[in-house]
């Protein structure tokens, strides 16, 4: 490994082989003195497939004389060159439109390299580990190489580290032809075992996140399991069907254990954050060559989308998030809002010129498609009125025969309603709060709640849970719409 910074190309032009050999004038990121015949192999990865990959590197190899530059010997993400006597530069470049404070783009530090005799066409295993750390010896890592995902009678790559504190991570690596040597098709914060299903000829993945309980306020860790299959359009593991949740630290009752584990599946079921499609944004915003199998273009048009990708493309800006939201579902078909704030050349550290919101949809049975870029969400967060908790204090001081009168109808909402009203007069309602929902600016929602101690037989093994009212407008104020035991997802990102 040499840990010199590749040098960033601000745009899709300063990008490419033909930017690096026009730049020979330019000091090089690595001079080579060969004294003999050797080969050299180099690479910026390991990374994804090239429509996965949203940080793009490349290097390349040019000869130097006392007469000036020479010829380029090889550019690419992965090369393999055979050297003369003589003296070289290495030049590399990275690409990515997302931002970073230290003004280095995410994801790739330095080049692997080996130099070798000319007849070396070996892939250093050592690649499949670039950019894992063992913190300092606290976490070692492990390689395995007794796989075969693919059946193609080659062993892949699976390593386990340490990925961030408390999460483990897993990176797995198929075999591709020399000189890129490893693609990788999971890096994941999660254990991964192998099923013996196959989907387009890749055994299907089990994968195993260690995480805190979604439920609001619980705290403690769950294994969270979901299936995972391999997509041959990305060439790449996708996490799918969400299987179940188990307690990452049992207690003295079993059955306050299965509650845990039967709120955090019933929260996931409807609030599945793993859903939520982060990937196919920054693919589109960072990988220009894919964006059309990303696009919905009957509804992606005007010009909003095309200032953006232009001030990504041509003018240098940087991207970063700035919320995402979920908004009502409609004809079950989910739409995320995605808030970014771009950052100019221009402007001082921290600070953005322009605000986007890129709506994603996805419909049954299909991927999910950028679907339209505009100035504002169609779907914002509502501001809390300020009478809105005095409406609900009211509400439930009333008998049901008079809260009706302010309610919907919805199922359950009677019983909720009687649930809390005994809470209330036992003191056993912790705290509330209110916050608001995604929803169209004509109809707006907000979410009441409350926290209550669990119940026998779960006192004193379990946090207090939290139980929501959705609150919506009235011709003649309020109504309370419905009731859940969940955050409902337009209140919940």
């Amino acid at each position: 490994m040499r840990p010199e910074p590749l040098t960033p190309a601000r745009t899709e032009a300063e990008f490419g082989c033909e930017a690096l050999a026009a730049d020979a004038a330019s000091p090089p990121l690595w001079v080579i003195e060969v004294p003999m015949p050797l080969r050299l192999w180099a690479s910026t990865g390991p990374s994804p497939s090239p429509e996965r990959t949203t940080t793009r590197g490349l290097l390349s190899v040019q000869a130097v004389s006392d007469a000036g530059p020479g010829k380029v010997l090889g550019c690419g993400p992965a090369l393999s060159v055979e050297l003369a006597p003589g003296r070289y530069h290495l030049r590399g470049q990275v690409r990515s439109a997302q931002y970073a404070e230290s003004g280095v783009p995410p994801g790739i530090d330095g080049f692997a390299y080996r130099i070798g005799e000319l007849a070396d066409r070996s892939c250093p295993m050592d690649l499949a580990t670039r950019g894992v750390h063992d913190w300092d010896g606290q976490f070692p890592f492990t390689v395995d190489t007794a796989l075969d995902l693919n059946a193609d009678g080659r062993r892949e790559v699976r390593v386990e580290y340490q990925m961030g504190f408390m999460n483990p991570g897993t990176r797995l690596l198929v075999n591709e032809a020399y000189p890129r040597c490893l693609t990788v098709v999971a890096d994941v914060p999660a254990h991964l075992r192998p099923l013996p299903a196959r989907t387009h000829g890749f055994s299907d993945l089990r994968f195993s996140f260690w995480r805190l309980h979604p439920v609001d306020g619980f705290g403690g860790r769950m294994t969270i399991e979901y299936d995972g299959k391999y997509d041959a359009a990305t060439s790449a593991y996708d996490v799918s069907r969400f299987i179940r949740c188990r307690d990452g630290y049992p207690g003295e009752s079993p059955a306050a254990d299965r509650e845990r584990e039967r709120l955090c599946e019933r929260w996931l079921r409807s609030n599945d954050e793993s859903a939520v499609p982060y990937e196919t944004v920054e693919r589109w915003l960072g990988a220009p060559e894919h964006r059309g199998r990303l696009e919905n273009p009957a509804e992606l048009a005007g010009t909003q989308a095309t200032a953006l990708l232009r001030a990504l493309d041509a003018g240098g800006s940087r991207w970063e998030y700035s919320g995402v939201n979920e908004c009502a579902p409609r004809a079950k078909e989910h739409a995320w809002v995605f808030g970014l704030r771009l950052h100019a050349a221009r402007d001082p550290p921290r600070a953005w010129s322009r605000e986007a919101f890129v709506v994603v949809r996805r419909s049954p049975g299909q991927p999910a498609r950028v679907s339209a870029v505009l100035d504002a969400s169609p779907c914002p967060v509502a501001d809390v009125p300020g009478d809105l908790e005095s409406f609900v204090d009211a509400w439930l001081e009333k008998p049901w025969r008079e809260a009706s009168a302010e309610a919907s109808g919805s199922p359950g909402l009677r019983a909720q309603h009687l649930r809390l009203q005994r809470a209330r007069a036992a003191e056993r309602i912790e705290s509330t709060e209110v916050s608001g929902c995604a929803t169209p600016p004509d109809a707006p929602a907000w979410l009441w709640t409350a926290r209550v101690p669990a119940a026998p037989p779960f006192a004193g093994y379990m946090s207090s849970t939290p139980t929501y009212l959705v609150i919506k407008r009235a011709a003649g104020g309020f109504v309370v719409d419905s009731s859940a035991e969940v955050r409902p997802p337009p209140c919940s990102l």
